[in-house]
């Protein structure tokens, strides 16, 4: 029962006009197309909301962390006006005279800001680089010196 089915599917197919085997084809392809870049569609927005979900759910759990590692500030009986106190890590002179004060306060806020909230870091000098070559020049010299 399956042979004369092919048989008489072939005898149609012989009996197309090239141009209407070329809108064939073209539907199939249309198609195919479609369904293609409709799942694709489908996929991206599929990971951006699992991604949507997950930064949100590490959000509320950073929050969260926040909460709990909130340190109060101590407050003075008098008024209650917040008395700051100044960070261990800019005691002494960390730099040399060349280096202003400015630049020694961004660098231990830098170094304050990359540690954590429970470390006190000592920042014990500061020097200047080197006045060598650029980072330009350095690449220079490694792209043509390098080995084959």
């Amino acid at each position: 029962m399956l042979q004369p089915s092919v048989i008489i599917l072939q005898n149609m197919t012989a009996d197309l006009s090239l141009y209407e085997k070329s809108v064939s084809a073209a539907k199939v392809i249309l198609t195919g197309f479609i369904v293609v870049f409709g799942m694709l569609l489908l996929l991206i927005g599929i990971i951006k909301l699992y991604s949507a979900i997950v930064a949100g759910a590490q959000k509320a759990a950073d929050n969260h962390a926040k909460r709990k590692e909130r340190v109060k500030e101590p407050v003075s009986a008098d008024n209650g006006v917040h008395i700051i106190q100044k960070p261990a890590y800019i005691t002494g002179p960390a730099a040399d005279d060349d280096i202003p004060e400015e630049v020694v306060a961004v660098i231990a806020a830098a170094v304050a800001a990359s540690m954590s909230p429970g470390v006190k870091p000592r920042i014990k000098s500061i020097k200047k680089a080197n006045g060598g070559r650029s980072a330009w020049a350095n690449a220079g010299v490694l792209d043509n010196t390098r080995p084959f």
